[in-house]
């Protein structure tokens, strides 16, 4: 739910000189200096208490890019035309966003948006974007800071994980009332930006500067909350491009036929463009990153990933099939090819909700993340398979979430059958499946022979999709076991660490496909 509240200032700001206008907030006085562009400035440092709809304000000869960036790393999308240069003096108390926001932007045209979180303490209003421009000049705003790009840190140690800055993930603990929740939200600095309800989860945004280990650690001993975290960050895997190819071999195969009732199978990864005839699969659309935008993917690998999964495009030494498969389309990557632990939370909740039997991850993490864990429970619980790449570095370590329980982690085999000399190994690896593949749009290179665990994982779980398709009613229990049946073994007899429980090559695809959910399986 969102709605606009717009208001031109009353003012023509004279811009060839100095103008002073006074105003009066909360019975504080605001001086807002207007001054030629280029002139030298000292400002003091700001200081700013944003409590959803109030806010507390100090400042002295400090310019107004200062103060919209405070709300910027509040959370607030902010717009504003480059070329407003003024210094603000002032400051009021506890005051309503509204009132001090017509008071802070009076000689100018503003708009400020807002929106409900909705969550498990009710629904809770936020400022989402303040735009700010002179009147009858909007189409001049630009972003204050750069849009669908993560400010991600490291920890304080080498080893360190990679989080969202000056960010954290909170459950409220039950019984806990909003009141109690938002005087500890006041105590801690902390703002709301977004919720998963289904999941319980708020994305709280703290003040630059706050060392948000020692947050977590602070609040997971405070009984208000359940549990807490940093918002972690995971970058997509790097690509592994082995050569160009020529315009014949780059051409995608449109599936002859779509599977009727085949449920959509969810492609959580950097979204998906509209090349190819890729488009015509796609049943639904989602920007877990910005869910206002629409999730066009900036770097290749989630339409990647896309063509793979539909069908128009299939790995080295896999059987072909005609028959196309209904995709959900869900960018959860920056555009740098970053991802935080929130966006896919939410990416999940929307897999979730639009019907998806099948949920593709070809990226992983070496970090643990109880919420993301609890996550992909949840996703199991409600009947999707999970599956997901063991990773593009032969570490033997586990990555997440390819090692959680119940999840298909799949590592990847090489053109010629033999395990991907770059493909992780380890307990936690199902199956190994076919890995390289002609691809007629690039990532991170031009478009050629690409190779990795992202192609394997996306490959099975096209294959259970079809399973899926071809056996209404079937189980995620029994999907997971019919695809163990039918793998070849390979390797030391039985389970092992590099191809799991087998291979799904060729002829484990044709058992796989062959089986109904009637049939017998181990």
């Amino acid at each position: 739910m969102r709605h606009n509240l717009a208001k031109s200032g009353r003012y023509q700001v004279d811009w060839t000189a100095a103008k002073v206008v006074q105003l009066i907030v909360n019975c504080r006085t605001w001086i807002v200096l207007i001054v030629v562009v280029g002139l030298a400035v000292s400002g003091w440092a700001v200081e700013m208490q944003f409590d959803h709809d109030r806010i507390s304000l100090r400042v002295e000869r400090e310019p107004l890019t200062n103060i919209l960036a405070r709300f910027a790393e509040k959370g607030v999308r902010v717009q504003y035309d480059p070329s407003i240069d003024v210094l603000v003096t002032g400051s009021c108390g506890a005051a309503p966003v509204e009132e001090a926001l017509a008071a802070l932007l009076e000689p100018f045209a503003y708009a400020a948006i807002w929106e409900v979180v909705p969550g498990p303490l009710g629904e809770w209003p936020r400022l989402a974007e303040l735009h700010v421009f002179r009147p009858g000049e909007k189409e001049r705003i630009r972003p204050l800071q750069p849009e669908n790009v993560l400010r991600v840190v490291q920890g304080p140690f080498p080893d360190s994980p990679l989080i969202v800055a000056d960010e954290l993930l909170v459950r409220v603990a039950r019984g806990v009332r909003a009141e109690e929740f938002r005087n500890w939200l006041r105590s801690v600095g902390a703002s709301i930006v977004a919720s998963v309800p289904s999941l319980g989860v708020y994305q709280l945004r703290v003040a630059p500067g706050v060392n948000i280990f020692d947050l977590v650690e602070r609040a997971n001993r405070n009984p208000l909350i359940e549990s807490a975290e940093p918002n972690f960050a995971t970058p997509l895997p790097r690509a592994d491009f082995d050569s160009p190819m020529s315009k014949e071999a780059l051409v995608a195969d449109s599936p002859a036929k779509p599977l009727r009732g085949a449920p959509p199978l969810a492609i959580l990864d950097s979204g998906v463009r509209d090349e190819l005839g890729i488009g015509a699969w796609v049943v639904g659309r989602f920007n877990a990153m910005a869910p206002d935008r629409e999730p066009v993917d900036p770097l290749g690998h989630g339409t990647q990933m896309a063509l793979l999964a539909s069908g128009m495009i299939r790995p080295t030494g896999s059987l072909p099939s005609d028959e196309g498969l209904p995709i959900l389309a869900i960018r959860a990557f920056d555009d740098r090819g970053v991802t935080s632990n929130f966006a896919i939370l939410r990416a999940i909740d929307y897999a979730v909700r639009q019907g998806a039997r099948v949920l593709n991850l070809s990226w992983g993490t070496p970090t643990h993340s109880p919420f993301l864990e609890e996550a992909i429970a949840y996703a199991q619980a409600k009947g999707l398979v999970v599956v997901a790449a063991a990773g593009n570095e032969p570490t033997g370590r586990p990555v997440y979430p390819a090692a959680y329980k119940g999840v298909i982690a799949v590592s990847a085999l090489a053109s010629k059958g033999d395990l991907w000399e770059n493909s992780n190994r380890g307990d936690f690896v199902t199956v190994a499946a076919p890995g390289a593949a002609v691809m007629p749009i690039g990532y991170q290179g031009p478009a050629g022979l690409y190779a990795g665990t992202s192609i394997a994982s996306a490959w099975v779980a096209r294959e259970i999709a079809l399973f899926f398709a071809r056996n209404p009613g079937t189980t995620a229990q029994q999907a997971i076991d019919a695809l163990r049946a039918a793998v070849t073994d390979a390797g030391k007899p039985g389970r092992d660490e590099r191809f799991g429980f087998g291979v799904l090559d060729a002829g484990a695809q044709a058992r796989l496909r062959g089986r109904s959910e009637s049939s017998p399986t181990k």
